[in-house]
């Protein structure tokens, strides 16, 4: 067997391997006897209830002849299904560097696998005894991470990012509806329509205990009639209300647009913050459209940063912005709901904050600043290494999670455990809590544990960086990426943008998934005016014609835990540059 290409890498690290299979299953021997296990003790458990019924399926049963035939067909079809899988794409190989996820983790497998079986329904305890409890408990691991307070941050598990996004948004509206009514019905008029959309928990009590009513229903826009609450509400307050916004960043992802239409908001109703000239959320520009729509009188129901960006991985600003919205409410009084999305991004928080300085000190100091946010968005089916679909929303405070409820008559709900009640989605798998609860007990959401298989992550696409910058190679690496992804594009100098974005289509049908080639990426295409400052500043560096209006871009996610492996015949960063040479050889 040949020799490593470089020494073994440190035995701290070496004992994380134990908790993926391997490229190669190297840890088949030992996944066996657990699936083995599993299934045991899972058999084991039904006959161990109600034992005294006695059995449904007899050996005569089994002997029958039709029994055979109908297990027979099971057993092919299981057989085409799994052949027709074997053509999908390969994610746990260290070549694949192309979208947010890779390598599935075994403790998720597992936990995924043993809430599969028991199939639990978390809307409530009546379906889901022991789930609802690990989705509690799971939710409290995840609070830790990003520096909520675990029992006094709430939350739960949601189909992926999209629905958790749409969450925050349901939220952010019932409370901006209720501060607003509770003013509107109280006759406050020595407050704006904009100022009372953000009162604070704090005036909305002196206001309703001031007051001895609730809030009338006849001014909360979010019930009955929407377009008669509109009415009233500028009745009361003396000016029109054209009802409120959401301020997010150009880099957003695309469930953003569709989680305002949806809402019925309108679509006027999303407002866009430019991007800086590294594809941040510019906050002067946040500035001014906040200043905009105090002016206008349009309540504010969000402002949006995003933690790691689905183009490069990146990270806004977040403790620009909280800085900002903590000035607003300590200079104006004015409460801000400050949501954000760290889908992909809010996983690094894991790492030790030295750890964290690797992605340079602007990303250290917005994964800081998350502790401080209204409400997270996280993905464990990203980089969590957690089967899909598996999603999680989070409030830095249990009221504002409450503050939307629907019941339904037909399940009793326990009020301290169950979310069913405060859920967009109804019926809701625990596979993805379980699977984060075995990522959390068994690797620790921290930097000696999942921490450092992360800053592995970003130290290989540092190191690949490295690399690709002195291969020769005419790479031109994108601004804005400082996590474990890696935007580029191979452009000659004084050459025409049309021809290396074409060069990058060819690259892309070469790498895609499609092609089946060595490694497989992704691609991505940046496009004026979202990005114009960006390329503005970046493309200039090697004097390209600007004939188009976008940049086609190489897009690598360097997930996968066994890229920089030492222990290999092949080292994978080096056979990429000889791919990648290889390919500028065949193509002008």
């Amino acid at each position: 067997m040949a020799a490593p290409l470089r020494p073994p890498c440190d035995p701290n690290e070496s004992s994380l391997k134990i908790f993926f299979l391997g490229p190669r299953a190297e840890n088949a021997r030992w996944v066996l006897s657990l699936v083995t296990s599993l299934f045991e003790r899972w058999f084991d458990w039904r006959r161990r209830i109600h034992p005294g019924d006695g059995c449904a399926i007899s050996i005569a049963d089994q002997s029958q002849e039709e029994f055979d035939v109908r297990r027979s067909a099971f057993s092919d079809a299981l057989s085409e299904l799994m052949t027709r899988f074997e053509h999908e794409v390969p994610k746990f190989s260290p070549r694949y560097v192309g979208h947010m996820f890779s390598e599935t983790a075994l403790p998720a497998l597992f936990g995924h696998l043993v809430a599969l079986i028991h199939n639990p329904n978390n809307i409530s305890g009546e379906s889901s005894r022991v789930g609802v409890h690990i989705e509690h408990e799971a939710v409290g691991f995840l609070a830790q991470m990003v520096g909520y307070r675990p029992g006094v941050a709430a939350g739960h598990f949601t189909s992926g990012g999209t629905i958790a996004n749409f969450e925050s948004l349901a939220r952010a509206r019932a409370r901006c509806a209720l501060w607003l009514s509770a003013a509107a019905g109280a006759g406050a008029r020595s407050g704006s329509l904009f100022e009372s959309a953000h009162l604070g928990w704090q005036s909305f009590d002196a206001l309703t205990s001031a007051s001895g009513k609730a809030p009338e229903e006849r001014f909360n826009f979010t019930s009955g009639n929407p377009w008669e609450r509109t009415r009233a509400i500028s009745e009361a307050f003396g000016q029109e209300f054209r009802g409120p916004v959401v301020l997010v960043p150009g880099n957003k992802h695309y469930s953003w647009p569709k989680g305002v239409e949806l809402l019925g908001l309108g679509t006027e109703a999303f407002w866009p913050v430019e991007l800086d000239g590294r594809g941040k959320l510019d906050p002067s520009d946040l500035a001014k459209q906040m200043e905009r729509a105090r002016r206008e009188g349009r309540p504010i129901l969000m402002v949006v940063s995003v933690a790691g960006t689905t183009e490069f991985g990146g990270f806004d600003p977040v403790h620009e912005v909280t800085q900002l919205l903590e000035t607003w409410r300590r200079e104006r009084g004015l409460e801000i709901w400050h949501h954000v999305d760290a889908a992909y991004g809010g996983f690094f928080r894991a790492m030790d904050p030295g750890a964290r300085e690797l992605m340079g000190n602007p990303a250290a100091a917005a994964l800081e600043a998350l502790s401080l946010s209204d409400s997270i968005t996280l993905d464990p089916h990203k980089l969590g290494y957690v089967p899909y679909a598996s999603g999680a929303f989070l409030t830095r405070i249990q009221r504002d999670y409450l503050v939307t409820r629907t019941d339904a008559p037909y399940v009793a709900f326990d009020p301290l455990h169950d979310r069913g009640p405060f859920t967009l989605e109804g019926s809701r798998s625990a596979a993805g809590a379980a699977a984060t609860w075995m990522i959390a007990r068994s690797m620790a959401l921290s930097g000696d544990g999942y921490g450092r298989i992360l800053r592995r992550s970003v130290e290989t696409r540092k190191s690949l960086e490295e690399l690709l910058l002195a291969s020769g190679l005419p790479l031109r690496v994108a601004p804005g990426g400082e996590s474990n992804i890696l935007c580029f594009t191979l452009a000659h100098p004084h050459e025409a943008l049309s021809k290396s974005n074409a060069r990058m289509r060819q690259l892309y049908e070469a790498f895609s998934p499609k092609s089946d080639g060595p490694f497989t990426f992704s691609r991505t295409t940046l496009r004026r005016p979202t990005y114009s400052k960006l390329m503005d500043e970046w493309i200039p560096s090697w004097n390209a014609v600007l004939d188009e209006d976008e940049i086609v871009l190489a897009r690598l996610c360097l997930m996968n835990p066994f890229f920089g492996s030492s222990e290999t015949r092949v080292s994978y960063p080096q056979e990429l540059v000889k791919c990648l040479q290889e390919f500028l050889g065949r193509v002008s």
